[in-house]
């Protein structure tokens, strides 16, 4: 059998997802698709949420693997693959979503990054195994946490799309979280709260600098994969709380558990290193990871 490092790996990324921290070039040393050069190279396609996904994926004649990256997921589970009029003549070579799933399910192998998106498709007849993405630099993520009797915590969303991030959520909870202050990236955002402190769209730069001076990263997201705001919150030995579950990672199914997790971050006075050891061994566990060598052996399913 060929070692993974001898073998070229192609990615296919989903045009809806943008820029991430870094290019799956720079963290997984992946060759970017090109149909003619690579129709029969091994490739995993990440994200799957429109008309160019699928017809990629159903076009590769190599070995295939998918990287679900949460919203796809429902998008697939609500049969926006029929509903969306761009995408239906795909029911027209299917005959239906069991015809589509029958293709997903055989020779391809599924990865997600977290048990609710395993179980999502899992109800669908498809199995995963659950691996955390990261496409970052660890190196660039040091730990710098300090404890603080104010907690900062961070949130990041996009526009238009405020309260799928919790925003909302937020505004709803300062009066009984009176001692933590709570900053918003990445959309605006109109409040007469003290302790919120907006600062809309910034830099990749300016966020990550200023990051670096909170406690905690904050992530509501109902459908999610690995959050880079998770995954940046613990590198630097923060503790990042989320609505999912992770391992290692508290997380909250009530507005009073939340409330609870936020008002007990004052009350951490040393670096979380734990999960930022167990994280670094567990991201980017891919066989496609030929940058760092991983292959299949240390997979949970």
């Amino acid at each position: 059998m060929q070692e993974n490092n001898k073998i070229e790996f192609c990615c296919k990324w989903a045009e809806s997802l943008g820029s991430l921290e870094n290019t799956h070039q720079e963290v997984w040393g992946t060759k970017d698709y090109v149909y003619d050069e690579d129709k029969e190279r091994p490739t995993v396609f990440m994200g799957l949420y429109d008309l160019r996904d699928y017809i990629a994926l159903m076009r590769h004649k190599g070995t295939k693997y998918i990287l679900w990256c949460g919203s796809d997921i429902v998008n697939l589970t609500n049969g926006f693959v029929f509903n969306d009029g761009k995408l239906k003549w795909l029911s027209k070579i299917f005959k239906g979503m069991p015809r589509l799933l029958y293709f997903l399910r055989e020779g391809i192998e599924h990865y997600v990054e977290n048990q609710k998106e395993q179980e999502m498709l899992k109800e669908l007849g498809i199995d995963s195994h659950v691996v955390p993405s990261f496409l970052g630099k660890f190196e660039d993520f040091p730990v710098c946490y300090k404890q603080a009797d104010r907690p900062n915590v961070f949130v990041s969303g996009h526009s238009n799309r405020q309260n799928e991030y919790g925003f909302d959520f937020i505004e709803r909870i300062t009066g009984i979280t009176p001692k933590v202050n709570f900053h918003l990236y990445g959309a605006d955002w109109d409040t007469d709260k003290k302790n919120i402190i907006c600062h809309g769209r910034v830099s990749k730069e300016q966020f990550n600098q200023e990051i670096r001076e909170y406690q905690a990263g904050l992530r509501m997201n109902e459908y999610d994969g690995f959050s880079e705001i998770t995954a940046k919150s613990l590198l630097m030995g923060q503790y990042p709380i989320t609505k999912l579950k992770y391992e290692m990672i508290p997380n909250y199914e009530t507005e009073d558990e939340l409330v609870a997790l936020l008002n007990s971050l004052s009350g951490m006075n040393e670096p979380n290193t734990a999960t930022r050891e167990f994280y670094i061994i567990k991201f980017n566990n891919y066989p496609w990871n030929v940058k760092y060598g991983f292959n299949n052996n240390s997979l949970q399913k």
